[in-house]
């Protein structure tokens, strides 16, 4: 720790990672193609030797999430509602992340 600050973890940075993806979805799916970031998520969240239990939620939270690209696509735009709702997304993935790390 230099000068009272602490390094960015690599957690963090992971963390920052997903929400950029999540972001990056969004935009795909605005584009009409909602299902271009899924399997690159499903591949890194479920594929990660998380517990069963979290695997279950993250498969839960990642269908919903596919679900809504869907909707963004119907609409073909951005909005800051559908941001809002990726930050929800995100922050709901990192609840279940962050529990089974501890």
């Amino acid at each position: 720790m230099e000068g009272g600050r602490e390094k960015p973890s690599v957690r963090a940075g992971s963390e920052e990672l997903l929400f950029e993806i999540l972001k990056e979805g969004l935009f795909w799916a605005a584009l009409g193609r909602p299902s271009e970031v899924m399997p690159f998520l499903r591949g890194k969240l479920l594929g990660n030797g998380f517990s069963p239990r979290a695997k279950e939620e993250l498969q839960w939270l990642l269908d919903k999430l596919e679900k809504y690209y869907n909707y963004v696509a119907v609409a073909g735009r951005v909005e800051e509602k559908h941001l809002k709702a990726i930050k929800s997304f995100y922050r709901d993935i990192v609840v279940v992340l962050s529990v089974d790390r501890a």
